[in-house]
Parts: C-alpha cells; structure tokens; sequence
C-alpha cells in the first residue's frame, strides 16, 4: 500500500447514491451461478433510499470515519490505518483500495435499516469508493468501480457475493443486466420514462421489521446449484425465465406482465432454502383481500425478512394496501425511483 502522501479535501462535499430493489432475477448476479445457469438476467430499479458519504478536512496527519448510523468514530494517522475488524470492517477496507491520505472525515449513512435487502450496505461502500477516488485523485471507470466493490465485499465476508447492488447505485433507474462468461450487458430505462411512471403508480415497498442476512440465505441457495443438484439448477433457470419476462414486461410499462413475472419468480424463490420466506409473508399472500388488490409481491434480495415489494393491480387501492401491510406490522416506504450518484458542495460547517 502507498504511504500516506495525499492531502485531505479542501472544502466539504457529499456524495448521495441510491439503494436498489430486485424485481426479479436476484441471486443471478453471484459468480459463477449465472455461469450454471445460462441466459442469467436480473432486474433492479433504483429506489429513493440513499446511502449518502460526506467527506470534511480533518485535522493534518489524521483521518476519521464516522458512521451515523452506528453512532461510533475511529480516528488513525490515515485512512489506512483503522481497523478491518467490527461495524467499519468493510468500509475500512474499500479505502485500502486507494492512496492514504490524511486530514480527511468520512461520515457514512444509511437511511435504509441493517438487514433491509436493497442492497443498503453495497450502496453505502459504492458511495465510499467514489468519495475516496475524489478525494485521491485516483477515481476509475463505472464498471471497474462495481467489480472492485464487488471483491473487496466477497474479501471482508469471506462469502460470494453479486455485483447487482453496486451497479445500480453507479447506474441509478431501472436496470436489465444480463451476465455471461467475461462479460455483464446492462441496458437501463430512465426513472422519468414510461417504465418509470408505471412503477411510480402500481409499485409498492414495505419494511417487515425483520432484518435478514444475505450471505446466510444466499449460500443456502446456491450451494445446492454448484453441487451440480439438478432440482436447483431447473428452479434457478425457472427464475431466470421470469427476470427475462419481468424486463419485457417493464420495458413495454406494463404493470399485469410485471407483476405476473414478480409472482412467478417468487414462486420459485421461496422453495430454493429454507429461511427464504417469513410466517408474516406466508399469511399475508395467501389472503383473499391481498391477492385480489396485488398482481405480484416478493421480498427484496435473498429474502429471510427485509423489505417487501410488490405491484398493485390498480393504483386507486394503493390505501387499502397500505392498510393491510400496516395492519400486519409492516412499516409502508414510499416507493420512489431514483437516478444515479450525486456529488454535492456543502460548506464546512456541514
């Protein structure tokens, strides 16, 4: 690593990056499963949940990283030098991927809760990375900031690890990526096109209240899809039929096709390993009332909790959805769609 020989910001900045919802195809996104699969695809839009990083001078020959939603500051001679273990573990790690550099602060937050399923704590290091590249001077390429994003998590869990939630916060809108053997295609829709405005009207998100882990219930996943299981292998290639119907169905802004595709491809998810689904779900689609007023719902990332999802059949019974997941304990989130990273100047008193 390079001694710290990079001066800190002159002035204060922010950067804001979007968290991402997988409407279908999630899971696809880890190596080397879309190499078993074949014609692997996942969808995502971005959604107006920031993961945000502002970046302050900072007293010379030191650096800070702060984390708001923690509650906890480390303070080292440079911003190689805090620790790889605890709550900053992997943000300290994403800045050992550039020059040191001292008289510097990164404050990092989160507005999405642990465990959410967007993609919270990806956006959060992705903000990082282009915070860091800034301040270093030492900024790269959209794709090659998702791939190193992407390893520098799969190093810190010691787990396998997709690369959708990085690319969504660098791309913002509504995203079908594509992933085959040296190569990732991603085609996006912006937020204020007719894709957008459908999903503005029928879509819908809520928090279960419960927090899930990813690398848990991925692993479950997969395992069975390397071991070469043929009943894995066929349900995952029945989830990448569904990502592939779910774009169709978003490109052409419509919401019956999307919300079919939402629902097929949960059909599938939530029999790939146990933990996948939660008792609250499994009541909740099921009952009359819901499956009537909803075409399609899943829960977000690997499931096990986190955020739901899903697609009105008719955006006038947006309130008696929101009455029903609240009535389950649910906490109902706007669903709004979001571009890509801003970076904005902020005066040094925050």
């Amino acid at each position: 690593m390079k001694k710290a020989n990079t001066a800190g910001p002159s002035s204060s900045f922010r950067v804001v990056v979007p968290n991402r919802v997988d409407i279908a195809g999630g899971t696809l996104d880890i190596y080397p499963l879309y190499l078993l699969i074949g014609d692997a695809m996942t969808v995502n839009a971005a959604v107006a949940v920031r993961s945000e990083v502002e970046v302050r001078p900072f007293r010379r020959g030191a650096a800070r990283l702060s984390s708001g939603n923690f509650g906890i500051a480390v303070t080292a001679v440079d911003s190689h030098g805090f620790s790889l273990g605890g709550k900053l573990g992997l943000l300290s790690r994403a800045l050992r991927h550039f020059p040191a550099v001292s008289g510097v602060e990164f404050l990092v937050r989160n507005e999405a809760p642990v465990g959410s399923g967007i993609g919270a704590s990806s956006a959060l290091l992705v903000a990082l990375m282009l915070a860091a590249g800034r301040v270093t001077g030492t900024a790269c390429r959209r794709d090659g900031t998702a791939l190193a994003a992407m390893e520098i998590e799969a190093a810190h869990l010691k787990s396998l690890t997709g690369r959708q939630d990085h690319m969504a916060a660098l791309r913002g809108g509504l995203q079908g990526i594509r992933f085959s053997a040296g190569r990732v295609e991603a085609r996006r829709l912006p937020p204020a096109g007719r894709a957008g405005a459908m999903l503005r009207d029928h879509a819908f998100l809520a928090h279960t209240g419960i927090a899930h882990r990813s690398s848990d219930v991925n692993w479950r996943m997969i395992r069975g899809a390397i071991d070469g299981d043929r009943v894995v292998l066929r349900k995952f290639r029945g989830i990448a039929a569904a990502a592939r119907d779910a774009w169709e169905a978003v490109s052409a802004a419509d919401p019956r096709g999307t919300g079919a595709a939402v629902a097929a491809e949960w059909a599938i998810r939530k029999t790939l390993a146990p933990g996948v689904s939660t008792p609250g779900v499994e009541n909740l689609f099921p009952d009359r009332r819901f499956r009537r007023l909803v075409s399609g719902a899943k829960l977000c990332g690997a499931g096990g909790g986190g955020m739901l999802f899903g697609l009105l059949r008719d955006p006038d019974d947006r309130e008696a959805v929101e009455a029903l997941l609240s009535g389950t304990g649910m906490s109902v989130l706007p669903f709004r769609l979001s571009g890509g990273p801003r970076f904005e100047g902020i005066g040094n008193g925050g």
